[in-house]
């Protein structure tokens, strides 16, 4: 199968995995997508990046497709065996140096920690949340090993970013709501979430609602985390702008609007408990 027939496949196997009705018939073409980029991978010569990219990616939105048809176990194996490539990728890109915030190095790096945070959630629906909280930190580690500072990282590894502290938070919320032993889990979670934060708002753009859409979910997850550690007036102020950006989405707003209707429960309920208010800067530090 020759490069232009394998990305007309990939292209294919890509549209029909967003539509439900056509998933089975996704799974199948991912398949064969899988096996002609492993065989153009694996070929003599000289091994196209490209085609290890796409390889890669095949794998991954395979196990992804795989957790939503309900069947995130056998997921697994392609979204690890996708990382292990996408390490590959990174490590190449990274061994030829430049600015970590290039297009090349923005998108390797931004795609292996994307790869992290979206396996850890296929691990999760397997009934795994260890191994989701291990995944998860992995991501988070991975991006600050490479750049110190997320801020200043490239708009796409911003995102990822973005994205890896939201997951984390909500991973470590769940762990303190059921597991709870001490404060350490639920503080950690709020710090996950106030990075979430940072790194959201200054993607925030009036013209992609996605942006809105995903900063309005982590100010709901951010102000259950306070509303855990009792720090009800920051709580109350994000749940302000959470609620401001629900009334810009409207209908699309459903699912961050019930994060930010249970953290304003919660925090009724623990005010109503403990009546006492603390306040805390969060800060970056490397994990």
């Amino acid at each position: 199968m020759g490069p232009d027939e394998r990305e007309r496949l990939f292209e294919r196997a890509r549209e029909h995995s967003t539509r439900q009705d056509t998933w089975a018939e996704a799974d199948r073409l991912w398949v064969r997508v899988i096996d002609a980029y492993r065989q153009a991978a694996q070929g003599p010569g000289r091994v196209n990046r490209r085609d290890q990219q796409q390889l890669a990616r095949s794998l991954w939105r395979r196990g992804m497709l795989l957790s939503a048809l309900g069947r995130a176990a056998d997921g697994m194996t392609p979204g690890g065996e996708a990382i292990a490539i996408f390490e590959r990728l990174h490590d190449a890109v990274a061994a030829e140096g430049g600015d970590v915030a290039a297009p090349a190095w923005d998108e390797a790096l931004a795609e292996l920690i994307t790869a992290l945070v979206d396996l850890a959630e296929v691990a999760f629906a397997a009934g795994q949340p260890v191994t989701r909280l291990e995944l998860v930190e992995r991501a988070v580690a991975v991006g600050l090993l490479t750049v110190a500072s997320p801020p200043s990282a490239g708009p796409r590894t911003r995102e990822a970013m973005g994205t890896a502290y939201h997951n984390q938070a909500v991973a470590l919320l769940h762990r303190s709501i059921t597991r709870p032993s001490s404060d350490d889990s639920i503080r950690e979670a709020a710090l996950a979430a106030s990075r979430a934060c940072e790194l959201r708002q200054g993607l925030l753009d009036p013209l992609r609602p996605l942006s809105l859409w995903e900063m309005a979910n982590t100010y709901g997850v951010y102000a259950q985390c306070l509303a855990l550690i009792r720090d009800f007036d920051r709580a109350g102020m994000v749940l302000g702008l959470g609620n401001r950006l629900v009334e810009l989405l409207g209908p699309a707003g459903a699912q961050p609007a019930q994060a930010l209707r249970v953290a304003a429960e919660m925090v009724a309920r623990e005010k109503s408990a403990s009546g006492v208010a603390a306040s805390r800067r969060w800060g970056w530090r490397r994990s």
